[in-house]
C-alpha cells in the first residue's frame, strides 16, 4: 500500500578524504551544516521514514557513535523520530 524511502548515508559520506568508501569527512561544523546537512533537512521535512547512519566518520568521529550528530542534531534539532 506504500513504499517508505530512507535518507542515506548520514551524514559527510560524500566529503570523505580522497572519496574513499567509509573513511574520515574533515570539515567545520559550519560547512558540513551548509554543505552535507541540507538532503537530510529536506527529507526530514517532507517525511522521509528512515535515515540510515553511515559508516564513515566525521571529523575521527564514526557516525555510529556521535552522539552529538545522531542524537542531538538528528533526534533533537531536526527532530526525527
Amino acid at each position: 500500500k506504500g513504499v517508505a524511502a530512507c535518507a542515506k548515508h548520514y551524514v559527510g559520506d560524500g566529503g570523505t578524504h580522497e572519496g574513499k568508501n567509509e573513511d574520515n569527512t574533515i570539515i567545520s561544523r559550519y560547512e558540513l551544516l551548509k554543505i552535507h546537512m541540507a538532503p537530510y533537512y529536506n527529507a526530514i521535512r517532507k517525511g522521509v521514514a528512515t535515515v540510515m547512519v553511515s559508516f564513515s566518520s566525521v571529523n575521527g568521529i564514526k557516525m555510529h557513535a556521535d552522539y552529538d550528530l545522531v542524537t542531538r542534531y538528528l533526534k533533537g534539532a531536526l527532530r526525527f523520530k
